[in-house]
């Protein structure tokens, strides 16, 4: 799925470090799970939890690999606009599935609303339908994950867990339900999700904090705009 800030590029370096430390009883948590790149790379043998705070994008994919759902796959930019003002005026016109998958299915670059309808390029490219292609083929990989809701120091975890965090990173574009996040508090979070016996992996380009220690990194070219390209780079840190 088209997500802002997925993992796709470097899912195949974080994932055998990750996987590494998975015990039999062991549960992997996806805290932020986004596009659900990561988790999806987890083996269905272990306990699979996924959590974000977009409720409408949990209610998409739970409805997605959990019934026999068939979303519209065709989205006119009408039916896009008017899904959208739903959404802004929580009306309760469309459920919260739908609204997830109109979305981010038809936004410009996944941005769930924030980026403009996407559409067909000039050479006819259909965004739309490719987005959705690539969405639907990852289903049979979630199938069997437990799916919540809320904020990630929300989550009720299992006695030993794997958590995995892919939260906003510092002084980058962010979705609206992600802005403002507190990082001094997630930070401190990890840190008693150490000491409660559990092991945490968190994704960013720099975590200023001593007690952090990058285990693997990998620079990226990324886009901004049409002609304007960055290359950063991606890091995995652990406690």
């Amino acid at each position: 799925m088209k997500y802002l800030g997925s993992k796709k590029r470097i899912v195949k370096g974080i994932m055998p470090i990750m996987l590494g430390q998975m015990q039999p009883d062991m549960a992997f948590v996806d805290a932020f799970c986004g596009g659900c790149t990561v988790i999806q790379n987890v083996p269905n043998n272990y306990r699979r939890m996924a959590n974000d705070n977009n409720r409408y994008l949990v209610a998409m994919w739970e409805r997605l690999t959990t019934t026999d759902w068939k979303p519209p796959t065709l989205i006119p930019k009408s039916y896009y606009d008017q899904v959208r003002a739903s959404y802004h005026a929580d009306d309760g016109k469309f459920d919260d599935a739908t609204i997830g998958w109109i979305g981010f299915m038809a936004s410009r670059n996944g941005r769930f609303f924030d980026g403009g309808y996407s559409g067909h390029d000039a050479d006819g490219r259909d965004y739309i339908a490719e987005n959705i292609r690539n969405t639907m083929k990852q289903i049979p990989e979630l199938k069997g994950i437990e799916w919540h809701t809320g904020s990630y120091d929300s989550l009720i975890l299992p006695g030993s867990s794997l958590i995995y965090c892919d939260p906003p990173y510092r002084n980058t574009t962010s979705y609206s339900t992600s802005r403002h996040f507190d990082y001094t508090k997630f930070y401190d979070w990890c840190r008693q999700m150490k000491r409660d016996g559990h092991t945490v992996y968190v994704s960013e380009y720099d975590i200023p904090c001593g007690d952090f220690v990058c285990v693997w990194k990998q620079a990226v070219t990324v886009s901004v705009g049409l002609t304007v390209t960055y290359k950063p780079t991606e890091k995995l840190y652990t406690l």
